[in-house]
């Protein structure tokens, strides 16, 4: 029998005594559903790292989210979405260093920006310095006294029959700040070595799978009440 059509009010107003009667195993099972719901979410990974911050001299940096995926089979990749922030007083000009992105798991497996395509598929919303060996520096890549830039990794690796890719990952990046003096005179002022130890990465597919569990759990609570008034 198809119930799901019928008023919620018919149901009601047929069933009272039934409804009465069964208040407090409904709240019970309420309870129950919630806490199966609450250990469910509590088992999607975040996507936003809690407490990932890197403080250094005049910059700062934060983790926005670390995601891990297979593009195809016998490949892991992981994509990083970092902000970060020019706490001085005066504009800064930053570039990224080429080939500084790398990621370690917890398995001691090293993930780095990919070799076989150019370094800029790999890394989005900053110039690279030293690409290629080219020791050119993008000027324009000023980021004004407060103001953020968010930047994107992609790194990744072969994973071989049998391995498997850690949940735990140590992120480093460096950046470099430079001044231009003038008539082409650029001035190296420092290294910025951001580093975020620790952080999880969600992984593509398992949100998903918590997903449906999730969804099953609230129509198992529909199906529990809706049989309940109708007895």
């Amino acid at each position: 029998m198809n119930i799901r059509p019928i008023s919620v009010v018919v149901l009601l107003l047929i069933s009272m005594p039934a409804f009465a009667q069964s208040a407090a195993q409904l709240k019970q099972e309420n309870q129950r559903l919630k806490a199966e719901l609450q250990a469910l979410q509590s088992q999607c990974p975040s996507s936003t790292p809690a407490g990932m911050n890197w403080q250094g001299e005049a910059l700062q940096a934060r983790l926005d989210s670390v995601r891990m995926g297979w593009p195809k089979a016998g490949t892991v990749e992981v994509t990083v979405t970092a902000t970060i922030r020019n706490t001085s007083p005066s504009p800064m000009i930053v570039n990224y260093l080429s080939k500084s992105m790398t990621v370690v798991d917890d398995n001691g497996y090293r993930y780095g920006t990919k070799q076989y395509s150019p370094e800029t598929d790999s890394v989005k919303g900053i110039p690279i310095y030293g690409q290629y060996g080219n020791r050119s520096v993008d000027t324009t890549a000023i980021i004004s006294a407060g103001g953020t830039r968010t930047i994107t990794f992609v790194v990744g690796r072969r994973m071989d029959s049998g391995q498997t890719p850690g949940s735990r990952l140590d992120i480093n990046a460096t950046f470099v700040q430079f001044e231009d003096l003038g008539q082409g005179r650029i001035r190296k002022v420092r290294d910025f070595p951001v580093a975020f130890t620790n952080a999880t990465a969600s992984t593509r597919g398992a949100s998903s799978a918590i997903g449906r569990q999730a969804s099953g759990i609230v129509d198992q609570a529909s199906d529990a009440i809706i049989s309940r008034l109708i007895k």
